[in-house]
């Protein structure tokens, strides 16, 4: 199955021009340590709720991983326990082979709680981060693509932006990337080059 294969939030790190960084949330390491044990208990929960008879082991946490990074963690990570898993078009690529659904979803949790998520890009922007967001978008992330020959869809006012983000057709400047690019090579390196996520965007 390919899972996110186009990454939702993203932008050139270090390279975000004269956008004005947002105002971030403030949450605490307590909080962030909770979100990141809530979710591995979730997962645990709908693992168990498979496979009741699942022998879950006891995992320990990596190390965290950002959005960007997770495919090509898990990828690894599955791949060393002996699954097959490729990170593709900034997705993971990844199944259980017949009979094995349940060895193999036991390997993706251990995996995902192993490399968890950055918890602080896991939470919902706030109105402050979304208005960075189409800033980084317009003025840095749609000229990097239109010099390099890939067409962006027109943006919305910033208002629309900001009513519809995170919805199914929200717009962004990757839409029509994803369906122009030749090869996971040139994917890969326009990403490289206009990368989707801003560091500034979790204050990077």
């Amino acid at each position: 199955m390919l899972i996110a294969a186009v990454l939702l939030m993203a932008g050139l790190a270090g390279c975000s021009g004269n956008v004005r960084p947002p105002i971030l949330p403030d949450y605490s390491d307590a909080d962030l340590e909770a979100q990141t044990a809530a979710d591995n208990q979730r997962a645990l929960d709908d693992l168990l709720g498979d496979f009741p008879d699942a022998d879950v082991p006891e995992v320990d946490q990596v190390r965290l991983v950002t959005l960007e990074e997770w495919p090509f963690a898990m990828a690894e990570c599955l791949s060393a326990q002996g699954f097959l898993a490729t990170a593709v078009d900034g997705g993971l690529s990844a199944g259980a082979p017949t009979g094995q659904e349940m060895p193999y979803a036991i390997a993706y949790y251990v995996c995902s709680v192993e490399y968890p998520i950055n918890p602080r890009q896991m939470v919902p922007l706030v109105d402050d981060q979304i208005r960075y967001l189409y800033d980084y978008y317009t003025q840095v992330m749609t000229p990097c693509l239109e010099a390099e020959g890939y067409q962006v869809p027109d943006p919305p006012s910033l208002q629309t932006f900001m009513s519809s983000y995170g919805q199914p057709g929200s717009w962004a400047p990757y839409t029509l990337v994803a369906e122009a690019v030749s090869s996971q090579e040139e994917w890969d390196r326009i990403n490289r080059l206009c990368t989707q996520t801003p560091a500034e965007l979790y204050g990077g």
